[in-house]
């Protein structure tokens, strides 16, 4: 109890979470960015967005290493829309959750974002198009 998994497995080229996930690709230089820059340029883009009152990332996958491009999932939570509109008086703020993906690339820029529904909907009507 209390030993870590890096102990008993034995990994070629194990990365440990204080070297980030660039040492296992030395000399790529878009590659090089640890997951919590992924994580901080996701979180920071979505507080950005209007009415966020707080975000959670949930998910973060490397989907190109050669380009250093990422897909987040985060959770935003944001006020209650119906309630907002309707002026209702609560004692505490009612949140929504919505979940959104976002892809960033190898110089941290996020190039695309939108709701995980909406976009899971457009990649099935295309793949129907598009066989």
């Amino acid at each position: 109890m209390g030993r870590r998994i890096i102990e008993d497995v034995k990994i070629t080229n194990a990365i440990l979470p204080s070297e980030g996930v660039a040492a296992a690709t030395p000399g790529e230089g878009l590659a090089a960015h640890t997951i919590e820059d992924v994580r901080d340029v996701a979180v920071k883009f979505l507080k950005k967005q209007p009415d966020v009152k707080r975000v959670n990332v949930t998910k973060l996958a490397q989907i190109d290493p050669e380009k250093g491009c990422w897909e987040v999932e985060a959770e935003v939570y944001v006020p209650n829309a119906t309630i907002q509109a309707l002026g209702l008086p609560v004692q505490k703020e009612v949140l929504d959750c919505k979940t959104y993906l976002l892809r960033v690339d190898g110089l941290l820029n996020v190039t695309a974002y939108g709701l995980r529904d909406l976009v899971a909907g457009e990649s099935e009507i295309e793949n129907e198009l598009h066989p």
